[in-house]
């Protein structure tokens, strides 16, 4: 099936707008999809099938997959880019789209709620795994810092995310 250029504009002008801005330096390499661990654990919408589809206009054929809210943003797919991409970017590029569109998996839900309660989208209570290993009980990080995590609630609740009445 042919796509027109016009609806392929579209979906990049969509994408940068949402902040995918390196996209159209995209050339297919593989690099970000050979070290992600998204991509391995079976999502088949994140990195370059991710950006493909974008470069082909199809916001609509894959407005619905939930493979963008597996993206753990570890930054590898990012780190190993060769042409400054920043595949991870265009990740949360088409996440904002997704969430502009209130077009996201119900599989995302449980993630969004622990992102919104504790800071992390995957959130597993490290307290005595680290304990075991001599560390303090307690992460530096949102899952243990109040104030951060109300700065996360006010974000997600003052974006379209929050429109939804999840929160």
């Amino acid at each position: 099936m042919l796509i027109s250029q016009d609806k392929i504009n579209e979906a990049v002008a969509t994408i940068v707008g949402y902040g995918g801005h390196g996209i159209l330096n995209c050339v297919q390499c593989g690099a970000c999809s050979a070290i992600c661990p998204g991509v391995r654990a079976g999502f088949p919408l994140l990195c370059r099938n991710l950006i493909r589809h974008l470069l082909n206009g199809e916001l609509e054929e894959i407005i619905e997959d939930s493979s963008s809210w597996g993206c753990q943003a570890c930054c590898r797919c990012t780190e190993v880019c060769p042409r400054g991409v920043g595949p991870q970017e265009i990740v949360f590029a088409f996440r904002r789209y997704q969430a502009n569109q209130l077009a996201f998996s119900t599989s995302s839900v449980t993630s969004q709620m622990n992102l919104y309660e504790t800071g992390h989208a995957v959130y597993v209570n490290p307290t005595e795994a680290r304990k075991k290993v001599g560390l303090p009980e307690q992460t530096p990080t949102s899952a243990f810092n109040d104030r951060a995590k109300e700065e996360i609630q006010t974000l997600i609740n003052n974006s379209p995310m929050g429109e939804l009445g999840l929160f």
